[in-house]
């Protein structure tokens, strides 16, 4: 700054009334008019944001979603135990087109457990399809109209939720379509095929599952696979589904159908449904 000499300004100032200024207050203002104006840089203190807590694995919540999970895998294996005809019996039921003539093959150990293992498959696709909308909704945060927040026992829930619906809806459209275009015992041939895809899928997924949920390191690759099992599950029961129903050049107009209609939409819409659900309540 530099040094003002205030001794050459000999004219009085004045006040807004008229009054003459005191010496010590004018020298004191024309310093301060004088002076050259200091620019410069200020720099503050960032504000540090403290990271939201990450949820508590062993919270109550998660306690259950494991101890159902673990319950089923139980039963699915007591089931299971010194039967490996069972699960002939569910590969049979994926590609097999032939209609049965003994009636002893469909017996009702084999059905309940195919059922066990599509209630399995239910829930492994629901902690899957919580993983995806976490992952999903985390890279399009900051331009999201919508926020999930990461509670991962009731979005669990809801995800099982929306999969058992998703599940049933689709077995009742194979029943309706199965009737419509064919008769009852190919009708439900196709619908034994689906449960037995899913059946043999949850044997992939289910591990992918629980090790989505241990760890979180691993959730893109291990969602990854997860969608190539089940992407194959569904081209290896569409497979059986156009050996059943193509029987003339027309069916693949049907079929085209079929593909929009039943397999694909309905599982975007799912996904759909559920991010909305998660978003309103959580």
């Amino acid at each position: 700054m530099k040094k003002i000499n205030t001794d050459s300004i000999t004219a009085p100032l004045y006040n807004s009334a008229g009054l003459p200024v005191p010496p010590a207050l004018a020298d004191s203002l024309l310093t301060d008019s004088l002076a050259e104006p200091v620019y410069g840089l200020v720099i503050e203190n960032p504000v540090v944001r403290e990271p939201a807590p990450s949820p508590d694995p062993n919270s109550p919540g998660m306690s259950i979603i494991w101890l159902v999970i673990v319950g089923l895998f139980c039963a699915v294996a007591l089931k299971f135990k010194n039967n490996v005809k069972y699960l002939k019996a569910v590969i049979s039921d994926l590609t097999d087109v032939r209609v049965r003539q003994n009636a002893f093959d469909d017996t009702v150990k084999e059905t309940s457990f195919l059922v066990m293992l599509n209630v399995l498959w239910v829930c492994a696709c629901g902690v899957l399809l919580w993983q995806t909308v976490m992952l999903d909704v985390g890279d399009v945060a900051a331009g999201a109209s919508f926020s999930i927040p990461d509670r991962p026992a009731p979005g669990i829930a809801i995800c099982v939720g929306m999969m058992g619906v998703y599940a049933l809806m689709l077995c009742i459209a194979y029943w309706v379509i199965g009737f419509v275009f064919t008769d009852r015992e190919r009708a439900r041939m196709w619908l034994k095929g689906a449960g037995a895809s899913q059946g043999l899928e949850v044997m992939f997924l289910l591990p992918l599952a629980a090790l989505s949920l241990s760890y979180e390191p691993w959730v893109p690759v291990l969602l990854e696979i997860g969608a190539a099992v089940f992407i194959l599950g569904k081209i290896i029961f569409i497979y059986k589904g156009f050996r059943i129903f193509f029987t003339q050049i027309s069916s693949w107009m049907l079929f085209l159908y079929y593909l929009c209609s039943v397999e694909i939409v309905p599982l975007i819409l799912t996904y759909l449904a559920t991010l909305q659900l998660c978003s309103v309540l959580l």
